[in-house]
């Protein structure tokens, strides 16, 4: 998989048509190029190799036939709301189990690499159009010139997942230009995120990375230091939302604002128990019917009977596919969980406190804690194509792993045993 790494330079193209709503569909048609294209070679190469048996190889070549025939409803976007955005999730994640560890380094790195040109998308529009360069502008920008995600939400969403990402490529990266360029990313993943104006967008990458340093950095260490990073972790949401619901100038607006979303949340979820056939099958898909019903909770904008979604993916799930659908979304969790469970297990004695004592362990717990953060903040999952493939492929993480010491310098012995190392796909990868 190592030399096939080259085409996921298809993603910051991807993501730069995508923002665009005049060249998304180009974007998708790229994206659906990019799946195959991953999807393709591993089941070449077991074929040229003789591995023509195992779970892995039907499977990927199950997932592959899927996409092909859904390619056009993916590229043109003409099932935007229904059954193909849980497809673009499993191919995202179906791709993701296949990447073994360098590749990973070099996928996210590519992540890191597509906040680069986004930035200068803005910069380029502010120049053309004469806003001022400021971050304010970026949501101005974004809503009257590009809009190709949809709602700016969507489009923080994205720079959300790419920030992590440029995080992680930053710490499990060795040379200094890697570095170099993980930093750069994350620092334009943070500039698109503050100027979007989500508040999930700007505090779900760091609080994440954070609460994955704590866990992984105090496993093995005193209970004593292990309570007062506790006390911390608890005592820092508290004092947020003390500022923020009672003491910012902004504290009656901030309060209507998310009571109004708690109220949305309810309303979706509370579709279950309307009826019998609610509860099992949900409402389907689309809003309209969510919207008759939730008709008396204002929208962002303060209309009536648009609400839209439920900003909260659990809800959102429950009003539209009812306790199937919500058991659908554990069963996906759980594997998640359990991978995290897997890789925490694996990282053995004490790490050390600063950054080269990031695991593998560490990055995919920080990916995935965003992306929960995220799910229970908003609905993460609709409207856009390129981002419910980055959810499938970023939660994928859980199911890989890297060697559990701290990333190896330059001058470090040789290379853990391939004991250490993920089986390949086919050999009892997940």
């Amino acid at each position: 998989m190592a030399r096939v790494q080259p085409v996921d330079g298809l993603l910051p193209i991807i993501f730069a048509l995508h923002v665009y709503k005049k060249t998304r569909e180009t974007g998708l048609a790229l994206l659906v190029i990019w799946m195959a294209w991953r999807l393709l070679v591993p089941l070449i190469e077991r074929y040229a190799n003789g591995g023509r048996r195992g779970p892995v190889l039907p499977h990927v070549a199950l997932f592959l036939g899927l996409l092909l025939v859904n390619a056009r409803p993916i590229a043109l976007r003409d099932d935007v709301q229904g059954p193909t955005q849980f497809l673009l999730i499993a191919l995202g994640f179906v791709i993701g189990t296949l990447l073994v560890p360098k590749t990973w380094r070099a996928t996210m790195g590519w992540l890191a690499l597509s906040t680069i040109p986004l930035v200068v998308l803005f910069i380029q529009e502010a120049s053309a159009s004469g806003y001022p360069f400021s971050l304010d502008s970026i949501a101005t920008i974004y809503l009257s010139t590009m809009r190709g995600d949809g709602g700016i939400s969507r489009f923080a969403t994205l720079v959300m997942m790419l920030t992590i990402s440029s995080w992680y490529f930053l710490l499990l990266s060795r040379s200094l230009l890697a570095r170099s360029l993980g930093l750069t990313g994350v620092i334009c993943g943070v500039i698109l995120c503050a100027g979007s104006a989500s508040r999930t967008a700007l505090v779900a990458p760091p609080l994440s990375a954070a609460l994955a340093w704590a866990a992984l950095r105090l496993k093995g260490r005193s209970r004593k230091l292990q309570l007062q990073v506790g006390l911390l972790v608890a005592t820092i949401p508290f004092l947020s939302g003390l500022w923020w619901f009672l003491l910012s100038p902004e504290a009656a607006r901030n309060r209507i604002s998310d009571f109004n979303r708690l109220a949305a949340t309810r309303c979706w979820l509370g579709i279950m128990f309307s009826n019998k056939d609610r509860f099992i099958f949900g409402i389907g898909y689309g809003s309209d019917k969510p919207n008759q019903i939730c008709r008396h909770i204002p929208d962002y904008r303060g209309e009536l009977g648009t609400i839209g979604h439920a900003h909260n993916t659990l809800a959102h799930i429950g009003g539209q596919h009812g306790i199937l659908g919500i058991i659908a979304l554990l069963i996906l969790v759980a594997m998640v969980l359990l991978g995290l469970r897997k890789q925490f297990a694996g990282v053995r004695g004490i790490l050390p406190l600063g950054p080269r004592g990031t695991t593998w362990a560490e990055a995919s717990l920080g990916i995935n804690l965003a992306l929960g953060l995220n799910a229970i903040a908003t609905t993460i999952h609709i409207a856009s194509h390129v981002n419910q493939v980055l959810i499938g492929l970023l939660a994928a993480t859980a199911l890989s792993s890297l060697p559990s010491a701290a990333v190896e310098g330059p001058n470090d012995p040789s290379p853990p045993s391939p004991a250490a190392l993920p089986p390949a796909p086919g050999d009892g990868a997940p």
